[in-house]
């Protein structure tokens, strides 16, 4: 019904399916369950999930990875309560280095944003944030938290440009600039603003890393439900940041702390003052001991070769008892020794400021190897550059992450989770990847898009395998060719640089770019979007055509990658297993297409040129069968060039006409 929903919906009429969505959300959340949606960009799922989480009386908590989707959710709230007359807070918390109003984000570092809160105490807008470097902030923070929730609930438009609503808010922008004017720290002024928010916006990691525990301190999670946008992503952010390393980077890292505290030690002993010390040169040998350890790790094992968790913890602990016995000391110490000493020091050198990161934290990366020593799950390995000692997961459905919660788990500290994308793919793929039980997960996948002029040509002739990468490069270069001859706006989207390299000297007419930011429609480009993922393309939505060189698929020449498929091939068998593998693939062809046609109203060309599309050797028809449903009444098969070219001819002769 869409009586249920008006009350929090800011526009005069709701799009096909929409109340649909608004109920199986709601549904879901009156249930306390989780829920997986599927929707073609621009099909306004934000506003989607936001609505019914409000009618149900829940705050909401959205993790999204981009500040494009961030404020898309700034946005929605602010028009609710512009349109609807609301009171809905809002706070969008993002990374320090980005709010910093003290340093510049090329010198940022978190141990100089400490080093100046807690020992130098010059940081202004630190200091201005709070009363007498306690956490209650101050009389002015107090009062621009007040100005910022009072203009939100009841002057929203003025988030706006010339208050109009259809545009891009500046919500963010606006809370920083009020904080540098009275020179108040903007990330702590949106950290508090977290507390009373109604509407919470922030990144993946705050959910899914060690910092959850900080953000539970700010939120009750139980009053929030977490809507999780471009959900497919986060499964790949899981795989490619949330693995488990130590660095001889992050070691020096963590030594320069150390030894940056303890010069601000002794300068203000220089000065007369009297401290008691919390990190002493002790401490500091004793890290440059466990770093020496380290560098001898990464020399001693092979690179690229599977690691047994014990022998690197054994590595550690004969070296500190061999240098003990060397400098005749008595007793020797034990892995747990090892571990908690040096969490002493990383807690000290961290210091009692919320989000100050260390350099480095070897205790979290022992315990990992103690806890997962006898796990066949994971893959211990020398990084062939020889600069860290990794640690990843075969699979995430089981692991713990660094918050102490299985993916699961995280999801499960909420009122209810929501996650949506405009690609889930094979939804069963999905729920067993990220660990979910089938039974308590529901599923909504919109079928049907409203686009006015879409056309998505299969082009089969070739494909990109390696084999065959040189020799189909001239026969692309036609494609690209009698694409440009009917239409000069195109972006070609190459799946590596070596092809993206070939475009671009055999087209003269296509510009060699790095990302697709204000991408003109006048114009043609080639992109490589390994370099950037298929989402920067949001600013190329002006582009009429666009040409997908070949499939996404992972590099299989990858030590981790290979490994993990030998893990996967013996659990669930060559067929399941690939489909794990390369069901990526087909996500990132589907986000690139659904940027460049959001539009409803715009002429687009999509042409994805690789016969894997229709017919993999291997998976059959795997690749075609997880095309989201909605793109399929807009789908075509051409065999060659001539076909390809006579179907885009034909498509924009209508457009022409229809135009006149």
């Amino acid at each position: 019904m869409a009586e249920r929903f008006e009350e929090f919906f800011p526009y005069p009429e709701f799009k096909p399916m929409q109340l649909g969505v608004m109920d199986f959300v709601f549904e879901t959340v009156s249930e306390e369950k989780i829920g997986l949606i599927e929707a073609y960009c621009g099909f306004g799922k934000t506003i989607s999930t936001l609505a019914p989480v409000f009618e149900a009386g829940k705050k909401v908590l959205l993790l999204s990875p981009s500040h494009i989707a961030r404020n898309a959710g700034v946005g929605e709230a602010l028009r609710i309560n512009g349109e609807k007359g609301k009171k809905l807070k809002i706070a969008d918390l993002r990374g320090k280095q980005l709010m910093c109003c003290k340093f510049p984000p090329e010198k940022f570092s978190h141990e100089l944003c400490n080093s100046s809160k807690r020992f130098k105490k010059d940081c202004e807008f630190y200091n201005k944030s709070f009363l007498n470097g306690s956490r209650e902030p101050s009389k002015t923070a107090k009062k621009i938290i007040q100005i910022v929730n009072k203009t939100v609930c009841e002057n929203p438009g003025n988030y706006f440009e010339n208050q109009d609503f259809s545009k891009e808010p500046e919500f963010f922008q606006r809370v920083q600039e009020l904080c540098k004017e009275n020179e108040l720290c903007p990330y702590e002024i949106m950290k508090e603003l977290v507390r009373d928010a109604d509407v919470v916006i922030l990144d993946y990691f705050w959910c899914f890393t060690g910092i959850f525990h900080i953000l539970k301190q700010i939120i009750d999670p139980k009053e929030f439900v977490l809507l999780v946008d471009e959900a497919d992503l986060l499964v790949t952010r899981l795989y490619d940041h949330f693995h488990v390393q130590l660095s001889l980077v992050g070691m020096q890292r963590l030594i320069t702390q150390a030894n940056r505290i303890l010069d601000e030690y002794a300068a203000l002993e220089e000065n007369g003052e009297e401290i008691e010390r919390e990190l002493n040169d002790i401490d500091a040998e004793f890290l440059n001991e466990f770093a020496d350890y380290t560098e001898e790790i990464l020399k001693v094992f092979k690179t690229e070769t599977p690691i047994a968790p014990q022998k690197i913890i054994d590595y550690y602990v004969k070296g500190f008892k061999s240098r003990s016995k060397a400098a005749g000391l008595r007793g020797t110490i034990e892995f747990e020794g090892i571990v908690d000493r040096l969490e002493e020091i990383v807690n000290t050198i961290e210091g009692a400021n919320e989000g100050t990161r260390a350099g480095a934290k070897p205790h979290d990366f022992l315990k990992h190897l103690e806890t997962i020593k006898d796990s066949v799950v994971y893959l211990t390995f020398i990084a062939s550059e020889r600069n860290a000692i990794m640690v990843k997961p075969f699979e995430i459905n089981s692991i713990i992450l660094s918050n102490g919660l299985s993916p699961k788990e995280t999801l499960k500290q909420f009122h209810s989770s929501v996650l949506f994308s405009a690609t889930i793919g094979d939804e069963s793929l999905f729920i067993e990847e990220f660990g979910l039980d089938a039974a308590e997960t529901s599923l909504f996948k919109i079928e049907s898009m409203p686009h006015q002029s879409l056309l998505v040509l299969i082009d089969t002739e070739l494909d990109t395998t390696f084999k065959k990468r040189t020799q189909n490069t001239p026969k692309y270069v036609q494609k690209v060719n009698a694409m440009l001859n009917l239409n000069p706006s195109l972006l070609v989207s190459c799946c590596n640089q070596f092809e993206a390299d070939q475009m671009a000297e055999r087209v003269p007419a296509l510009e060699n770019v790095g990302d697709s930011e204000n991408l003109s429609p006048e114009k043609s480009y080639v992109l490589n979007i390994r370099t950037k993922h298929a989402r920067s393309t949001n600013k190329a939505s002006e582009v009429a055509n666009c040409l997908v060189v070949g499939l996404p698929l992972p590099d299989y020449s990858d030590f981790y990658f290979k490994q993990r498929k030998k893990y996967l091939e013996k659990k669930y068998g060559r067929e399941h297993a690939g489909k794990i593998l390369n069901m990526k693939a087909i996500d990132t062809a589907v986000q690139l297409t659904g940027r460049i046609t959001r539009d409803l109203n715009s002429a687009k060309a999509i042409v994805l040129a690789d016969k894997r599309y229709e017919r993999d050797f291997f998976l059959g028809r795997f690749y075609f069968d997880n095309l989201p449903a909605y793109l399929k009444p807009f789908t075509k098969i051409v065999r060659n060039t001539q076909q390809l070219e006579n179907e885009l001819e034909k498509f924009w002769n209508v457009r022409r006409v229809l135009e006149r």
